[in-house]
């Protein structure tokens, strides 16, 4: 969910009739003359009134009640101790549910501005979703090859949570035994399965819209307790949720700001409540309700929920957010505290309009049509909204263009250092989440593994694809760089190479060991022999790799053909920042090895310090990532092309995602790497 948090003191009273009462004006009022009156009313009073003002009672007594006492568990447990969120009151508050949408003038004046939450049952039923998406041969037929975000979240893990891009046709199978929930923008497909629901079918409402997503599980997961920023509205699809709602004014009881990784969210376990260490958790009202299928809930800004899934699988559920107070944004200092929002929240309700004015309505329009017509509305949301008819957009944002002309992505995969079988089955899965940058290397079975899955995958373009080779100091000398390449074009089954490197500039004793009679050629007879292999069309640009910077001058003196890429070892604690400072002053991109930081341990084994670091593993949690990704987001950000290698298929789910990471709220994390990890240059 979206993040954000704020806490509005907005109270209702639900009677029969609906009728409403706006507390955030009487809170108002109380910061004025009446908190003595009203001290003295109820001090006398307070039994003969509570059941008149209700609202004014629960105010009062969340001001005036101390937090009960923590330290003392020599007593009895308090109600609902260890148990699941909501079991400790003695008494639910009740939701405002209808059988029929009013209208959006009704919504908006009755609901969006007085901050009350509504459930409307059984009014999506004659979706098309309702009836269809419970069939999953339907999903895989329909959506099958569309790519959705997918988090990983551990069952008894709820401050943390890692996400990546999967199929439909990968999630379909694996969801039902593993712990991942799709939580992602609507395909194109999806909305000719669904319709505007008929109170936000108003221009009105819907230039305030945000985005349209879908949320998919096997009905195992349960959130925590959180906020979100906009308003949100929630049509369940397949299956069941309760949703357990929390009134703004009894969020500063949730202690959310002990939490250490995300505004509006609690560190309170919501499936096991510990009241000795979290006792302000027993003062919480909550509302308890369950949408079955075709029902919907209007959870507006400010308020907390809790959200557990029951039934399915599939259990699937369609939200719309939409933009309206955004409390949390705009001008708060570093240090803000949630009633500093609470204020802001109050004035800016009070600000908007009292009533709103459709001049064109969509009520019940297929929500494909919506979009298709009426884009001019919300621009910005109904591009969000497409995102998926460019599927190789996100993919492209980091792209550089090479001094030879030619663009090359700045992620990629690697296809070499792994075991032959692992390798078919890594790069194969890499390949079908849309990997383009694939780095091999002669010394391997890589080239020749890449080379027959690209041939055995008709749908991929040669064009769509950049393939790095790279010759070893063994081959260098003319003859044999222009056999090495042959070779090499032979494996990949390709007819051209978009990058050779030359791979060292001589061999050594130890990572670039040669034979006796090796070697006796030297790299500058080598780049002499791709410039007449790109001059011949078989090579499109040509880099080097672990060259010094004086070697790398001499290239550039003499060489005919531009030098594009260079490539080291580059990871937090080595950072070559003269190296990568010389790269950019010469026009030369720069490409990472040893992104990870694995070292060789005393005992044989590889690990990598840096997965393990605290400060990594604190921008992963922040992100809501992996390590592993955090390191890949952290060097494109410093314009660095990476292509780590690995043989888990999450693992290279996660990578795929790192430049879809959403840094730009809380950029300090991918900063506080750069600035205070302890390394060389």
């Amino acid at each position: 969910m979206l993040g954000g948090v704020y806490v509005l003191v907005s109270v209702f009273k639900n009677q029969k009739g609906g009728t409403v009462n706006n507390m955030e004006t009487r809170a108002k009022l109380c910061l004025g003359t009446l908190p003595v009156l009203l001290a003295l009313i109820l001090g006398y009073f307070r039994p003969d009134l509570t059941h008149v003002l209700p609202g004014i009672h629960s105010i009062w007594s969340d001001v005036t009640h101390a937090p009960p006492d923590a330290g003392d568990v020599s007593q009895a447990p308090p109600k609902g101790h260890m148990q699941k969120f909501g079991l400790h009151v003695d008494k639910e508050k009740e939701l405002i549910v209808m059988d029929h949408f009013p209208s959006p003038e009704d919504f908006y004046r009755d609901h969006m501005r007085q901050s009350v939450p509504l459930v409307v049952r059984g009014s999506l039923k004659h979706w098309p979703a309702v009836e269809k998406w419970n069939n999953e041969d339907y999903l895989r037929e329909k959506f099958g090859n569309r790519e959705f975000t997918v988090m990983f979240k551990k069952s008894n893990d709820h401050s943390h949570k890692s996400h990546m891009t999967m199929s439909m046709t990968d999630f379909l199978d694996r969801y039902r035994d593993e712990h991942i929930y799709m939580d992602a923008t609507l395909s194109p497909e999806m909305t000719e399965d669904l319709t505007i629901p008929r109170f936000l079918g108003c221009d009105a409402i819907m230039k305030m819209m945000k985005q349209f997503a879908v949320f998919f599980n096997a009905g195992w997961s349960s959130t925590y307790i959180h906020v979100d920023a906009t308003e949100t509205l929630f049509a369940q699809i397949t299956g069941q949720r309760q949703w357990i709602l929390i009134p703004p004014a009894h969020g500063k009881y949730l202690y959310v700001d002990d939490f250490n990784y995300h505004r509006g969210i609690s560190p309170v376990e919501p499936e096991a409540v510990d009241l000795i260490k979290f006792p302000n958790i027993s003062k919480v009202d909550i509302y308890n309700i369950t949408l079955y299928e075709g029902d919907i809930i209007y959870v507006p800004e400010g308020w907390y929920h809790q959200v557990r899934t029951m039934g399915g699988p599939p259990n699937m559920a369609m939200a719309i957010f939409i933009n309206y107070l955004l409390c949390s944004e705009g001008g708060h200092p570093p240090n803000r505290t949630d009633e500093m929002v609470m204020e802001r929240c109050i004035a800016r309700r009070e600000a908007t309009p009292k009533e709103i004015n459709c001049k064109e309505r969509m009520e019940d329009m297929p929500m494909h049509e919506f979009i298709a017509q009426y884009s001019y509305i919300n621009p910005e949301a109904i591009d969000v909204a497409l995102e998926f008819e460019s599927p190789m957009a996100q993919l492209r944002s980091h792209i550089s263009t090479l001094s030879s002309g030619f663009d090359m992505p700045g992620l990629g995969f690697g296809v070499s250092g792994q075991p032959t079988e692992k390798a078919k089955i890594s790069t194969a899965h890499a390949l079908r989440l849309r990997y383009s940058l694939f780095d091999t290397d002669p010394d391997d079975e890589s080239e020749e593994i890449l080379g027959t899955i690209l041939a055995s995958t008709p749908d991929v373009k040669r064009e769509d694809v950049f393939i790095v080779v790279k010759v070893h100091p063994r081959n260098l000398g003319r003859e044999k760089t222009i056999a090495s390449v042959q070779r090499s074009l032979a494996r990949l089954k390709t007819d051209y190479i978009d990058l050779v490197l030359i791979k060292a500039p001589s061999c050594n004793g130890m990572k670039f060991k040669c034979e006796a009679d090796d070697n006796r050629g030297t790299w500058k007879e080598s780049w002499e022999a791709l410039e007449e292999l790109i001059e011949g069309g078989k090579i499109r640009s040509l880099g080097v790799s672990n060259f010094k910077m004086s070697q790398l001058r001499k290239l550039i003196d003499f060489a005919k053909f531009p030098l594009s890429v260079v490539q080291s070892n580059f990871n937090l604690y080595n950072r070559k920042t003269k190296l990568r400072q010389f790269c950019k002053d010469n026009g030369i991109a720069f490409m990472a090895h040893g992104l990870m930081g694995v070292l060789e341990t005393e005992n044989g084994t590889r690990e990598s310090p840096l997965l393990s670091h605290p400060k990594v593993d604190l921008a992963a949690k922040k992100y809501r990532t992996t390590p592993g990704t955090i390191l890949i987001r952290w060097a494109l950000e410093q314009d660095v092309i990476v292509a780590p290698p690995s043989t888990n298929v999450d693992h290279i789910a996660f990578n795929r995602h790192a430049f879809m990471l959403d840094i730009a709220d809380s950029p300090w994390a991918i900063d506080m790497l750069t600035e205070y990890f302890p390394h060389v240059d």
